[in-house]
């Protein structure tokens, strides 16, 4: 990972004992991990299922994470 901003903004949400939730990636990953949270607006079947959508840059500071 080329920046640390998931640790200071942890650092910073101790306080109100908060943090930032990071998913546990398996194989050869070049981010932390982080992943945007959603949720399926309409429920019910055959409706499609919420996506996760992992984070590619980091949103904090713009970096892409794994390099250029």
């Amino acid at each position: 990972m080329t920046c640390n901003c998931v640790e200071t903004v942890n650092e910073k949400l101790a306080s109100r004992n908060t943090r930032l939730t990071q998913a546990m990636m398996f194989g050869e990953h070049d981010h932390p991990g982080l992943m945007l949270e959603t949720e399926q607006v309409e429920k019910g079947r055959g409706k499609p299922k919420a996506a996760a959508m992992f984070l590619t840059y980091c949103p904090f500071c713009g970096v892409k994470y794994g390099g250029e």
